[in-house]
């Protein structure tokens, strides 16, 4: 008897932790208080549908154009598959501590265009996977600064810096660098940033049709 209540409870678990799970793919922040809401892309993300994303929802896409000093082979595609489609669009760089600055400006400058009617740029800055570098916060705003000097010149533009908790943590980029703000949080509003955020990556994986893979989703500031 005992043993069926045990795993009667446990069945009882997956269940809701199943129901959880797909609850979580297709969650977004209510558009009633954050109308403007869109995705980010990159090539490991597959082929992407952009009249089906427009459709869905997204009212806006951040493409990644490249990540350290490597350029996203996806990026011609979906910038010129959002254009067609007339959804918002800009680049996104993830920047590496392991890599020089150097090389990553050239990989980012020869990536993307000069675009009036672009959105500004990105620049996503977290730990990642395979990089166990650790500069000193001087070093890294160093870095940071000597990204964002060319960037910007290409673009026009001030870039968005899209910090995620743990970088805000070990290097206080937002009180350092004064830009427009991207703050990551799944499901709840962050609030670790030194000022306010102007867009909020809500979900990490969200799906929608169109793209064949879970994207991160997020919304502007309403």
């Amino acid at each position: 008897m005992r043993n069926r209540l045990i795993l009667g409870a446990l069945a009882m678990l997956v269940i809701a932790a199943m129901v959880t799970w797909r609850w979580s793919l297709g969650w977004h922040p209510d558009a009633a208080r954050f109308p403007v809401q869109g995705l980010t892309v990159a090539a490991h993300d597959g082929t992407v549908d952009w009249g089906m994303v427009r459709a869905r929802g997204a009212d806006f896409a951040f493409i990644t154009a490249s990540s350290g000093t490597t350029r996203d082979p996806a990026f011609e595609g979906n910038w010129n598959g959002a254009h067609a489609v007339g959804l918002r669009h800009g680049a996104l760089h993830v920047f590496s501590l392991c890599e020089p600055t150097a090389d990553q400006v050239t990989a980012y400058l020869t990536t993307v265009p000069r675009a009036a009617d672009a959105l500004p740029a990105a620049l996503a800055l977290d730990f990642t996977d395979g990089c166990d570098a650790r500069p000193t916060r001087a070093q890294v705003l160093t870095a940071i600064r000597g990204f964002l000097a060319p960037a910007e010149y290409h673009d026009g533009r001030p870039m968005v810096l899209r910090i995620s908790p743990a970088f805000e943590d070990e290097y206080r980029v937002s009180e350092a660098i004064v830009r427009p703000l991207w703050a990551t949080g799944r499901f709840r509003e962050p609030d670790y940033l030194a000022r306010p955020w102007r867009m909020w990556q809500a979900n990490p994986a969200r799906t929608i049709d169109g793209v064949a893979e879970p994207v991160a989703w997020s919304v502007a500031a309403p």
